[in-house]
């Protein structure tokens, strides 16, 4: 898997990812999975467009039914600075703080952005405290080690039921950001972040600054990706990145958008700015304003994404995997893309507009591609009308074509035609 992102979603040792090794303290990927039929054949609605539907919050991911959404309604969040003796930190708290609840592309508008409002986070950083312990005399995934030192440093002074949004004697979520950082991949057992802790329903911990020895920020778009992992099960979708196969580049945070939204993003600003969720990603995890067509419809309208939450889904009559449509715009997480318009994907896999497919025809660099980097990893040509001005899509598979795509008046609208 990805070293870069530290990835290990079903803990199988990859060639290029040695990070294999599951922490006896973390809490695995849930097995279980509910494929979701949004409509059964019976209920089928006969009007030509299906309805917004508003998806559950239990039917999806890696979530069992017994289990609460963990990214729903609004939750308390508790961040802990800890200091270890031969690391001393070196990034501020009011950083800290704006990097997770600030009002410009912090964790919080993250949330809010990827869930058309549905999932808030409010909270509290509580300052830098020094361990006595060095983080090099210990091994870098001995969560918890570091958990039960952060919590004997801050205990006393931390009121639990202040983030106890649903007063069952827990913290909502607890992130625990420490000052040392990871030079070896040997050292790290992916993905090193989430562990059972009983004074928390949540407990992540994180570099205070980046991944691994990249990113000098906060990592919110590693927390993320390992989250999308963590909670619902999600796949990577960022291809052989060692020899120039992208996926789904930075379109979308489970592929090398959990680094940014370009290519020539700064080292240091890698995991700290990133891409939204992909629509099929935010319809297992229960996010967005959902519209079901399958017949026949012309003039589909799409607001922005980042503020509508709006994503419709052309479904194949055959069978296979659904088409999702999203119009990206030059606003929020999204502003900094290389191109903006309408996103066309086949379940995980994004259609590029240009039909040159770069994202899978990069340069076989037998390492990780690290921004700045003149590689392809999403550019103005993939969305429609894009820079190629495309306005048309015919599916060979399945006879659909998605036509008329236009821009008017800040929507993307086109006509949906089935065979």
């Amino acid at each position: 898997m990805l070293d870069i992102l530290l990835s290990d979603s079903k803990a199988v040792k990859i060639a290029s990812h040695p990070l294999a090794t599951t922490n006896a303290g973390m809490t695995g990927r849930n097995a279980s999975r509910f494929e979701r039929q949004p409509f059964n054949d019976r209920n089928k609605m006969k009007t030509s467009v299906l309805f917004i539907v508003f998806l559950s919050a239990l039917a999806f991911g890696g979530i069992s039914k017994d289990e609460l959404h963990p990214w729903k309604n609004q939750k308390k969040v508790l961040v802990l600075l800890l200091e270890w003796s031969d690391r001393p930190s070196s990034i501020n708290v009011s950083e800290v703080e704006e990097a997770f609840f600030g009002e410009s592309l912090s964790l919080k508008k993250f949330f809010h952005e990827n869930s058309s409002g549905t999932y808030d986070i409010s909270g509290e950083v509580m300052p830098w405290r020094s361990s006595s312990l060095k983080w090099e005399e210990l091994s870098s995934c001995q969560l918890n080690t570091i958990v039960q030192e952060a919590w004997q440093v801050f205990s006393s002074d931390i009121e639990i039921s202040s983030y106890d949004s649903d007063s069952n004697g827990k913290i909502d979520h607890l992130f625990i950001l420490h000052s040392g950082r990871i030079r070896a991949r040997s050292d790290m057992e992916s993905p090193c972040v989430f562990m059972n802790f009983s004074k928390a329903d949540h407990t992540a911990i994180l570099q205070s600054q980046g991944a691994w020895i990249y990113g000098n920020h906060v990592p919110i778009g590693y927390y993320l990706h390992e989250a999308g992992h963590q909670y619902f099960n999600l796949p990577d979708l960022y291809g052989d990145h060692h020899h120039g196969h992208y996926g789904i580049g930075m379109w979308g945070i489970m592929g090398l958008g959990a680094w940014g939204v370009h290519n020539q993003i700064p080292t240091e600003d890698m995991f700290r700015y990133p891409s939204h969720f992909e629509p099929k990603s935010k319809e297992v995890m229960g996010w967005g304003h959902f519209q079901y067509i399958d017949s026949r419809v012309e003039n589909v309208t799409l607001r922005p994404v980042e503020t509508s939450g709006d994503i419709v889904v052309v479904k194949n009559l055959q069978g296979g995997e659904n088409f999702y449509l999203e119009y990206r715009s030059a606003q929020g997480f999204s502003e900094n893309h290389l191109g903006h318009g309408l996103l066309i994907w086949k379940g995980y896999k994004l259609v590029q507009a240009d039909g040159r497919d770069d994202l899978n025809s990069g340069t076989d660099l037998g390492r990780n591609p690290t921004p700045p980097i003149d590689e392809n990893f999403g550019d103005a040509s993939d969305p429609f009308p894009g820079s190629g001005d495309v306005r048309y899509y015919h599916d060979q598979e399945t006879g659909i074509i998605l036509k008329n795509i236009r821009l008017e008046e800040g929507v993307v609208k086109l006509d949906v035609q089935f065979p």
